[in-house]
């Protein structure tokens, strides 16, 4: 492949396991229901479309029936309680700092795009000590779609001034193939990520080991 422009990233099972805060968070929220069953690795696999859907699947997972009303308080308590309470669980993921510094070193434009509220995604880079190598920080809460939908990619492209083909996606699920695809951006795939499919089942172009791999994916030959 041709040295992309600029790289954006997924957040959560791309550059940060947040499951362990994101459980901690659901356990406070709910407190009515028994939620010591939501273990960290069942709580991967419920991250990915947003707060919302997060609920839904926690609550799936308990067995707990509740009306939309009830699972949109949920929703706000979660956000809520998640950005009150840090990001002291969460650990960058294998060789990202390398890799941005790399990037970097390389003069590559990065972003992130996630489904996570924008505010806290903010929090969780500046906490983890990465925020500053992002031109562009996309969350959800802005008034564009959750992904799939690929206008935040998008819009996250255009902050930083590069066009669909100069591009590079980088994340680890199917929504992930999904937005870049809708987006016609060529994604490449984090191996052990947020995701019951194989990585290697799910279309992406790349699928590298881990995030220390990426600097070097264009000069392979």
């Amino acid at each position: 492949m041709q040295k992309p422009k600029a790289i954006v990233f997924d957040l959560d099972g791309t550059l940060v396991d947040s499951a362990p805060d994101v459980r901690c968070a659901l356990h406070t929220v709910l407190n009515r229901c028994d939620a010591t069953g939501l273990e960290a690795d069942a709580v991967r696999l419920m991250i990915g479309k947003g707060p919302e859907v997060l609920i839904k699947r926690a609550l799936d997972a308990l067995g707990v029936a509740a009306e939309p009303a009830e699972v949109e308080k949920l929703t706000r308590k979660f956000s809520a309680a998640y950005k009150e309470q840090g990001h002291s669980l969460s650990r960058l993921l294998p060789g990202a700092v390398r890799c941005l510094e790399q990037l970097e070193d390389q003069e590559i434009r990065t972003g992130v795009c996630s489904n996570k509220p924008e505010p806290i995604c903010r929090d969780v880079l500046a906490d983890l000590g990465i925020e500053r190598f992002f031109g562009r920080i996309q969350g959800s809460g802005t008034g564009l779609p959750l992904k799939p939908d690929p206008r935040t990619l998008v819009e996250t492209l255009r902050y930083l001034d590069t066009t669909v083909e100069q591009a590079l996606y980088v994340g680890d699920s199917q929504t992930d193939v999904d937005t870049a695809r809708a987006a016609g951006v060529d994604v490449a795939l984090i191996r052990n990520g947020y995701t019951r499919t194989p990585a290697d089942s799910l279309g992406a172009d790349h699928v590298l080991e881990n995030l220390a791999e990426l600097p070097s994916l264009w000069q392979r030959r």
